[in-house]
């Protein structure tokens, strides 16, 4: 009789306080997901958000581009200065297209980030127009971010992230074009000089809402890249560096350099520099090729023998071959 009980018991236990292998194995799974789950958890509030991955995850809210009042230009063309937001701050910024009648699909867009002019000096309405004008005679929209603290612009120039900074004021640029009526959104393209080019490169291995860039003597060292402030002030350099590591451990330099981004790069890229470069070495985009080579991104590199850092004697052949590019990738 006891013998029957224990049987009994014995069954009772089996169904409801065991486990069958199905359920084990159903229990395991829920376990590594949840691991899973956890490490992804712990990844993301490890990252930094001035990494390119953190870059990358951060949103950029869809706001409108204000244009705020006309600017006098050349005949055909129409010039206003514009407004934005990127991060709080209200950023100003150069609109320059034809005056005619856009197309159906309203006119390609240029963005032109413009390299290292000093904040207090730089203006929104002459640095840079030359660039913008042709671009806007040859049938596109170009936009000129000032970037923070440069002219009008609110925040803070400068510091220890300045061109990471930057890049954002950038890259909520980019995600507020399609608030302009007669923009193509499909055709998006980058124009870099300089700091510019660091900038274009950053923005590059965040968004893939380019079509194609073009880099005039791009600063293509990793982060952080102390060479023009050592040059300027060793004492400043040294200052800045201690920010540097206030901020960010050594190992994740890495983590906030496009460099080692450059295999996410998937569109084409023009590359142009003076052999007599007397700010960016030029020795710097030959390293630069090789980078690009070894990650199979898709460029063509033009060096201009005696020329200077703003390729000043052949401009116009630059920028011939600029609008030739560009036009190419058009759909």
């Amino acid at each position: 009789m006891c013998v029957l009980i224990l049987g009994g018991c014995s069954r009772e236990r089996q169904q409801t306080g065991f486990r069958t292998s199905e359920g084990l194995e159903q229990a395991s799974e829920e376990l590594e997901q949840a691991s899973e789950e956890l490490e992804v958890a712990e990844s993301e509030a490890e990252l930094n958000p001035l990494s390119i991955e953190g870059l990358r995850k951060r949103v950029y809210p869809e706001r409108e581009i204000e244009l705020q009042n006309a600017i006098t230009t050349d005949e055909g063309l129409e010039t206003w200065k514009f407004s934005y937001d990127s991060d709080g701050y209200t950023i100003y910024g150069l609109l320059e297209k034809p005056a005619s009648e856009a197309p159906l699909k309203g006119w390609p867009v240029i963005i032109v980030a413009h390299g290292y002019i000093p904040p207090g000096v730089y203006s929104t309405v002459h640095n840079y127009r030359a660039v913008t004008r042709y671009y806007a005679s040859n049938g596109f929209l170009v936009l000129k971010p000032d970037y923070r603290g440069h002219d009008r612009s609110e925040g803070n120039s400068g510091g220890p992230t300045a061109t990471i900074n930057y890049s954002i004021d950038v890259l909520n640029l980019i995600n507020q074009i399609d608030s302009i009526p007669d923009a193509d959104t499909d055709n998006i393209f980058l124009y870099g000089h300089s700091m510019g080019g660091e900038i274009g490169l950053r923005v590059l291995t965040v968004s893939k809402a380019l079509r194609g860039a073009t880099l005039w003597a791009a600063v293509t060292k990793p982060f952080p890249n102390l060479y023009f402030l050592r040059k300027r002030d060793p004492q400043e350099a040294e200052r800045h560096l201690k920010s540097i590591e206030a901020l960010f451990a050594p190992e994740e330099y890495s983590l906030l350099s496009p460099n080692n981004y450059f295999d996410s790069i998937d569109i084409p890229i023009l590359i142009h520099h003076g052999t007599q470069d007397e700010s960016v070495p030029f020795e710097w985009s030959i390293s630069f090729r090789e980078e690009l080579d070894e990650a199979q991104v898709d460029y063509t590199f033009y060096q201009y023998p005696g020329e200077n850092h703003n390729i000043s004697k052949s401009f116009f052949k630059v920028m011939d071959r600029d609008m030739a590019f560009f036009r190419d990738l058009i759909e």
